[in-house]
């Protein structure tokens, strides 16, 4: 009786432990929901009192060290985090603006000092903000920062001195890019591509002495996205030269954009390539630099064994010449029941319905 009265009382012990727990649990659920829609409240109530006086100070011709002040200083994250799609959205004296109520206010100390913070979250803070507000003097720190061992500092600093249009870090960032191995293309081209068409530039110095084929093609990449026609005969040399495919290609697809009829020899080596994908580009470069003695070669390349290939060279057949255009045609129409001749309808289809 009295072992039976124990293991009772050990059982109702530990119902009234789970009890308890659970009861607590709630309890904690519970404050947590209360501080996060007073933390909703307080943020909601926030941004509409922000948005006023920032509109008023869009509107007006009002100082934006007196339309800080209106806010305390432990509000400057919210202020901020508010600010960034105007950023990156509003053009013209708007944008100049709110800029200048980052760089010519409290805001701009506030976040040097998140930069020269020793916990990385807040540096990335102030990086990103600064380089939002496109401020030259944070320009030196941030310089410092892309020797930082974390990877998300780096990439963050590295956009906002690609921002702030600071060619002079390029060198710089490249040596640090270098360092982190599984920082991707993409995103390093991304960076490249925040910067204005005066890092052109230093790119076409860059690609004489740069010997990473990646950051090669990252470079080329670059000058086919503004199309920077000038460092047209610094890129021949390199499709002449390089044997990696993806430089190879980004110099085909660079050609693709500008018209240098200089290059028109090497093309033509290129249109001979076995491998399909740089066939391709070499057609779309020809068809740019519309040189005649390239015409009879593309057009043999409608029976080349790649599909791609073949949609390509008809594609560009159509484009080249009213000659290619009439042959196409009849390749599309006396010969049917082949694939080059479905190929040619439907690239005539194709082009008559947008004439259309």
């Amino acid at each position: 009786m009295i072992e039976f009265l124990s293991q009772t009382g050990i059982v109702l012990t530990v119902i009234f432990i789970l009890l308890s727990l659970i009861y607590l649990l709630l309890l904690f659920i519970l404050v947590v929901r209360i501080l996060e829609q007073v933390r909703n409240r307080r943020e909601r109530n926030f941004i509409k009192r922000w948005e006023e006086k920032i509109f008023e100070y869009l509107a007006d011709d009002v100082s934006p060290i007196q339309v800080v002040k209106l806010f305390p200083k432990s509000s400057y994250k919210y202020l901020l985090q508010n600010l960034r799609s105007y950023l990156l959205t509003l053009k013209g004296n708007d944008l100049v603006k709110l800029k200048q109520l980052i760089n010519e206010t409290e805001l701009y100390d506030y976040l040097l000092g998140q930069l020269k913070s020793f916990r990385k979250k807040k540096i990335v803070f102030g990086a990103y903000y600064l380089g939002l507000a496109e401020a030259e003097n944070a320009k030196f720190i941030l310089r410092k920062k892309l020797k930082h061992r974390s990877e998300y500092v780096f990439l963050t600093s590295a956009l906002s001195l690609a921002r702030i249009n600071d060619t002079d870090s390029l060198d710089l960032i490249f040596f640090r890019a270098s360092k982190f191995k599984n920082l991707s293309k993409d995103t390093l081209q991304s960076i490249l591509l925040e910067f204005d068409e005066s890092v052109c530039r230093s790119l076409m110095i860059g690609l004489h002495i740069e010997t990473s084929p990646v950051f090669k093609s990252i470079i080329i990449a670059t000058l086919r996205h503004f199309k920077y026609s000038p460092a047209a005969p610094h890129v021949l040399p390199v499709l002449l030269q390089e044997e990696t495919i993806d430089i190879v290609l980004e110099a085909l697809k660079y050609f693709g954009q500008i018209e240098y009829m200089e290059a028109a020899a090497a093309i033509r080596f290129y249109l001979l390539n076995p491998r399909s994908e740089i066939k391709v580009e070499a057609i779309k470069a020809a068809l740019k630099i519309g040189e005649a003695t390239l015409e009879d070669r593309i057009w043999s390349l409608i029976y080349d064994k790649d599909r791609n290939v073949k949609v390509s060279a008809a594609e560009a057949s159509y484009k080249y010449s009213e000659h290619s255009r009439e042959k196409l045609k009849q390749l599309a129409y006396s010969i049917p029941n082949t694939i080059e001749s479905s190929i040619a309808r439907m690239i005539i289809s194709e082009k008559t319905i947008h004439l259309n």
